[in-house]
């Protein structure tokens, strides 16, 4: 997702358009949950199967708010999950989620931002029933500014940075490839592949790692090896890639095709932009067009995932998520 301290220059220096696809969903189920559902997760290890998102006011003008909701597709229920033993001061502003199996804990690792003191970190809780139990806050200098954020078995995680310097227009106006991806490999952070522009959604598969980047308009494929991530490929080109889940063995990305549009939603509600969800085989590279709304439904997708058969989709600003219906 974009944040609201860069999005008008950068959408405003790759205006750019893509060719949206010719069809599109009219007749979706909408599902209300909290304001600016960014990310979201599947957790089907718990009792009964659900939906955790990440879910935080994310346009300039509304006042702070956020929590992780969660909702249950089989009764079509959703609150909020409970949050215990956080640090008193703590400012909680969730961005990119992952959900994580490491020994015998269920992880939801969390990117947040705490704006006013110009705090970013990766917040780790360990989800019991209907709690999050906070585990540990981690902040480094080279997690500067965070967007989303993967996790591994063995409690080690990968943060993808969208920029060296939070806010430094610079960066994304001519956009300069000084992103980095880091490794925090339960102690320390370290840099585990740099010189990107504007870094967005990462994940991991079987020893792989993914990543995409909005300005650069593609995903990559990567090994990793000792917290570092090697041979990057190409495996697909996907204009304002957003984040990044599996379905099975292939890949569904977010993307924003219309910027412009994008930013007039930023600024108003009412002001619809298109939402287009790619399928990327990263074996054949083959690209085909999973979802395509013009804004009726979901406006500025950001992630989406398949539960169960059904596709969730979910934009970045408005309180709501949409069901492709089969």
């Amino acid at each position: 997702m974009i944040r609201y301290f860069t999005v008008g220059v950068l959408f405003m220096s790759i205006a750019s358009c893509a060719t949206l696809p010719k069809s599109y969903q009219t007749n979706d189920e909408v599902i209300a949950v909290g304001i600016g559902p960014e990310d979201m997760v599947v957790d089907s290890i718990t009792e009964q199967p659900r939906l955790l998102l990440s879910c935080s006011a994310r346009r300039k003008d509304e006042k702070d708010y956020g929590e992780i909701y969660v909702y249950y597709p089989e009764t079509g229920a959703n609150r909020i999950l409970k949050r215990t033993g956080e640090p008193q001061d703590l400012a909680f502003n969730p961005h990119g989620v992952d959900l994580v199996k490491v020994d015998n804990d269920l992880v939801l690792l969390v990117v947040n931002h705490e704006h006013e003191k110009h705090i970013n970190s990766i917040l780790r809780y360990r989800v019991i029933k209907d709690e999050l139990v906070f585990q540990n806050k981690i902040v480094d200098p080279l997690i500067s500014s965070p967007n989303a954020v993967t996790g591994f078995a063995d409690g080690t995680l990968l943060v993808s940075n969208d920029a060296k310097k939070p806010g430094n227009i610079a960066e994304v106006l001519f956009k300069l490839k000084k992103a980095q991806i880091i490794f925090w490999d339960g102690t320390k952070c370290s840099v585990a592949s740099e010189k990107y522009a504007y870094t967005n959604g990462i994940t991991n598969k079987n020893g792989k790692v993914y990543l995409a980047s909005t300005m650069q308009n593609k995903v990559w494929q990567f090994d990793i090896k000792d917290g570092k991530m090697l041979n990057r490929e190409v495996i697909a080109k996907a204009k304002g890639a957003d984040n990044l889940r599996f379905d099975g063995d292939d890949l569904l990305v977010a993307c924003h095709l219309r910027f412009l549009k994008f930013l007039k939603h930023y600024k108003a509600a009412e002001n619809l932009s298109p939402s287009t969800v790619y399928r990327i085989n990263p074996a054949t590279k083959k690209r085909t067009v999973e979802y395509y709304d013009d804004g009726k439904q979901v406006s500025a997708a950001s992630t989406a995932l398949v539960f169960r058969n059904s596709l969730y989709v979910s934009g970045i600003f408005d309180a709501k998520i949409v069901r492709k219906k089969n």
